[in-house]
């Protein structure tokens, strides 16, 4: 027992050194990577000021007016030229150079005196043909960078125009960023700082390579010795830092950016806290639960102890329960017997009811037309009502045929049928009840027949519930519409959608007699049958809201296999 609290305590400070290690080695290779990004930016900027300055001295050694000056001695208008160039172009002065080397024009209107002894920029461009780039000290410890070519016209040398690099923007800017930058040539002296103190000092001059005697200091070279590949690091003075060197891809010069370590450092502490806090806290509950544990077993013992002596009596008491239990179940099974009977003859008698209502109502309709037609003598279309009527007659026939053979059990009759003239039935049977409502129907169906393996007339009843329904949501509502879709993929889809008030409890809407009407109005037995029936042809009937309000039932077929349409036909 001693020992445990000891181990505890040992593998919290391996998880703590551990995890100071891999956070920090993580840490610093994020911080590089991102250092590399910043020091890649930094170098492509210089690199595209020199090609940018690059083309500009071929540029002026044609232009008319600079050679004419050279040629005529007149530099009138030279110096103007100059300094729209360099305005133009953003870079440092641009100057021009007789054949002796003398300044005659610039853009800043310096003379030649004012520029200078050092001429290492006219050397290098009588040197050569091409356009000259050359390095000369400027004031202080700082250096000044220049493109230079010389001036010729039918082989005779003019002069040479020299174009001023601006390189110290880029300093300025890294200041302003907080960026420890330098640029050194291929032999490693600094040409370019953010701190001015490093120009013209080489780059091993100004860097510790060894880290202090810290803490820090010896975790970051533990680091580095594994991951020498990912992660550089040097030190000004004790201070560690994070070096990222890239290629400028000119005159092998090198960009190093320095990156301090404090966000790494910030980011280690915080999460060697969370780490602290949290074993801390494991810590603290594992000895809770472990007293926990050991209350809890005293108290199971002595509940189970108690729970035996209950046991006895409460096995007593069951037999005795058991035997009342018996009786009453007898009894019970009695009394359901007989409610069953009159629920079977009330469910019945419901459904009779609702599914020859839309029959009624229909001939009511058209019995009410043909005798205003018999009185105005139009005999045939009165006669036409008449025919409708008889339909109606063989068809609630139908349906009481249909009703006995459901309370059978027995097996619809199949056949195979275009479900748009299922649809169309539907729709002229409703057609008296639609023509009562302003309601804006849209009925959008394939121009291929559509062909299922069903009981027509059942289809036929599901659809003139389902519209019946419809028509009964829609009543109260401002713009009532009504939409019919029938689409053929993997099933068959029949939707119907209502802009209603949608559906309360979708789930309850196939349960028997339940319906949200009012008292007189429903039995809530259509959409029990119409899903029943759908069942039956081996479909299904479901409900949904639809997103912009309203409800969509969708009447859902297999699909008829071209085989079985061919066998059928």
């Amino acid at each position: 027992m001693r020992t445990g609290p000891v181990l505890a305590f040992l593998v919290v400070g391996l998880i703590i050194w551990a995890s100071q290690a891999y956070f920090t080695r993580t840490f610093s290779i994020e911080e590089s990577n991102r250092a590399k990004i910043r020091a890649t930016l930094f170098a492509a900027s210089i690199q595209s000021t020199l090609q940018r300055h690059a083309v500009v001295p071929l540029l002026l050694s044609r232009d008319p007016i600079l050679v004419s000056a050279l040629n005529s001695g007149s530099y009138n208008g030279a110096n103007e030229r100059l300094q729209s160039f360099q305005e133009e172009l953003g870079s440092g002065p641009i100057f021009l150079l007789d054949a002796e080397g003398n300044v005659v024009a610039s853009s800043d209107n310096r003379n030649n005196d004012e520029y200078g002894g050092d001429k290492s920029y006219y050397i290098a461009a009588i040197a050569g043909n091409g356009t000259a780039f050359s390095i000369s000290e400027g004031d202080g410890n700082g250096f000044v960078f220049h493109y230079s070519r010389k001036l010729t016209v039918n082989d005779a040398f003019l002069g040479v125009i020299v174009v001023t690099v601006d390189l110290g923007m880029h300093e300025k800017g890294w200041r302003n960023a907080n960026a420890k930058v330098v640029v050194s040539d291929s032999e490693g002296n600094i040409l370019l700082a953010s701190d001015p103190s490093w120009r013209g000092s080489n780059l091993s001059a100004i860097l510790t390579p060894q880290p202090p005697a810290s803490f820090l200091g010896r975790l970051l070279n533990s680091v580095r010795t594994a991951h020498s590949s990912e992660v550089t690091y040097t030190y000004f003075g004790k201070t560690p830092f994070l070096m990222s060197e890239v290629p400028i891809g000119f005159r092998s010069w090198r960009l190093v950016f320095f990156d301090t370590l404090e966000d790494v450092r910030t980011r280690v502490n915080a999460i060697l806290s969370l780490i602290f806090m949290s074993l801390a806290m494991l810590l603290a509950l594992g000895f809770y639960l472990l007293s926990r544990r050991a209350r809890a077993e005293n108290r199971r013992v002595r509940r189970e102890s108690q729970e035996l002596r209950l046991l006895n009596r409460r096995l007593s008491t069951e037999i005795a329960a058991r035997k009342r239990v018996e009786k009453n179940l007898k009894e019970a099974e009695q009394s359901l017997e007989q409610a069953s009977k009159l629920a079977a003859l009330g469910q019945m008698s419901a459904a009779v009811s609702h599914e020859l209502n839309q029959p009624l109502a229909a001939m009511k309709t058209y019995l009410a037309g043909a005798r205003l037609l018999l009185k105005r003598s139009r005999t045939e279309e009165a006669l036409s009502s008449f025919q409708r009527i008889d339909d109606l007659i063989n068809r609630m026939g139908g349906i009481t045929r249909q009703l006995k053979s459901y309370a059978r059990k027995r097996d619809a009759e199949l056949e195979v049928f275009d479900l748009r003239d299922s649809v169309r039935e539907a729709l002229s049977m409703m057609a008296p009840q639609l023509g009562k409502m302003t309601v804006a129907l849209t009925t959008t169906l394939p121009s291929e027949p559509v062909e299922v393996r069903a009981d027509p007339l059942r289809i036929e009843q599901i659809i003139v519930n389902l519209l019946r329904n419809a028509l009964d949501v829609v009543r109260n509502v401002p713009d009532p519409a009504i939409s019919i879709l029938l689409v053929e993929g993997e099933s068959i889809v029949l939707s119907i959608e209502d802009n209603g008030a949608g559906l309360d409890d979708p789930g309850k809407l196939f349960e028997p007699f339940y319906t949200t009407k009012k008292p007189g109005e429903g039995l809530g037995l259509g959409l029990a049958i119409s899903a029943g029936f759908a069942g039956e042809l081996g479909g299904r009937l479901v409900a949904r809201n639809a997103p912009d309000g309203g409800a969509v039932f969708e009447l859902i077929l297999p699909r008829q296999a071209p085989s079985e349409t061919k066998t059928e036909k």
